[in-house]
């Protein structure tokens, strides 16, 4: 703030938020994110919105880039939402310094401790001795590099490009003030304050209903990806078990959000996929009389490893370009994370072959355990159950405050 004194802008959080604590704002849900951006929300000064997490590094010109997609330059008509693709990358190594630089609150420092940005437990980062780093404990930021830059950034841009359906996750997006409050009675961003899944469920709302302008007969774009813009999230030092709750977390949110999706989702997996693909080709008697494909368990099992490898293929082309950062404007601001790779790629072939594989095999034992093994979810240090109307509520002991009320108030129960 000090750096830009010119600049019209302010740090709001939930705890300064005197409206929200009166109650003056009605009773919000437990949704700590919305919570903490109410405040922000109300008192913004324009129309467009821009939400990006606090961890996410965009490049310059970014913002106007979607302030014009929004607008529809260049186009026939504006959109009422634009987003942008999220990247992850796993920043294991990296000292404090590395880390925060070129972020908002970087600070030169000469700690060689390692951070670790991604703790359930906390909405903070904390450090993690060189003693305490084995696989275990920061194995779960490599498979989620490998997820972000694999299999979601396909469907992702896939579902982006045709535009069947609204798919957006919320690291970074865009949209106006004035068509989200049209359509939840002036609530706004506080009308998905008993949900997770706020990014989501504003995207699905300006997809599904008509804003003013609409309603007057004008066309507009429902959703837009800025294509080449990415949204980079570093990932420090992330365990296992926090990548297999954030995979569950996300999961249980989208099975009542969207369940058809959700419950074929283990058929878009590269290992359950080709399953279906060497079963078919090893039993159906066309392709034996066609190609000669004998059915038996060892033309099966070469048909399968065939197929995983080209999908293998496939992700490790993607995710070079992905890591490219070909689309970034470098400068002496870009942090390490974000800067082009050295050599070819970030990671040599088999250490990324490696956490691709094992991200593969443990997509079906998630998706069952977060579809079938209950509805509780952990989220940024607080553990919350949701229900089938997409609503979430704390989970806590009997007589416990939550959010400054008795438990009652957001049907709290224990775990």
């Amino acid at each position: 703030m000090q750096d830009f004194p010119g600049h019209d802008a302010q740090i709001l959080v939930e705890d300064e938020d005197a409206a929200l604590k009166s109650g003056a704002t009605g009773e919000l849900g437990p949704n700590p994110k919305i919570r903490n951006m109410s405040k922000a929300y109300r008192e913004a000064v324009g129309d467009v919105i821009w939400i990006i997490d606090c961890n996410v590094w965009v490049a310059k010109g970014t913002v106007g880039r979607m302030v014009a997609t929004l607008r529809g330059d260049g186009t026939k008509r504006m959109n009422k939402f634009v987003h942008q693709l999220p990247l992850v990358v796993d920043t294991v190594g990296s000292t404090v310094e590395d880390e925060t630089h070129g972020l908002l609150n970087g600070r030169p420092t000469s700690s060689s401790s390692q951070i670790r940005t991604t703790s359930q437990a906390s909405n903070e980062g904390s450090t993690l001795s060189a003693a305490d780093r084995n696989y275990w404990t920061i194995g779960g930021g490599r498979l989620e590099e490998v997820f972000m830059s694999s299999s979601h950034a396909k469907f992702y841009t896939a579902i982006n490009t045709v535009l069947v359906a609204p798919c957006a996750l919320g690291k970074s997006t865009m949209f106006r003030r004035s068509h989200l409050n049209s359509m939840t009675n002036n609530k706004g961003i506080d009308f998905f304050s008993e949900n997770i899944c706020e990014d989501h469920l504003i995207g699905d709302m300006l997809w599904k209903q008509q804003v003013p302008e609409e309603k007057r007969g004008e066309k507009w774009g429902k959703h837009a990806l800025c294509f080449g813009d990415l949204a980079v999230q570093p990932m420090a030092n992330m365990s296992l078990r926090e990548y297999w709750s954030r995979r569950v977390r996300w999961l249980r949110v989208r099975k009542f959000t969207v369940t058809l999706a959700t419950l074929v989702e283990p058929g878009t997996e590269s290992f359950v996929c080709s399953l279906y693909g060497a079963f078919g080709v090893t039993t159906l008697p066309y392709f034996c009389d066609t190609f000669g494909i004998p059915h038996t368990w060892t033309a099966f099992a070469l048909y399968w490893l065939l197929s995983v490898s080209v999908w293998c293929a496939v992700d490790w082309t993607l995710y070079l370009h992905l890591v490219s950062a070909k689309s970034i404007d470098v400068d002496e601001h870009t942090p390490a994370f974000a800067r082009p790779p050295r050599s070819r790629t970030k990671r040599p072939f088999g250490e990324w072959l490696f956490a691709w594989l094992g991200r593969e095999a443990l997509a079906l034992p998630i998706w069952t355990w977060a579809f079938w093994g209950g509805t509780t979810v952990e989220w940024r240090g607080k553990k919350f159950w949701v229900g089938m109307d997409m609503k979430v509520h704390e989970v806590v002991d009997h007589g416990k405050k939550v959010n400054g009320e008795m438990n009652g108030l957001h049907k709290a129960r224990n775990d």
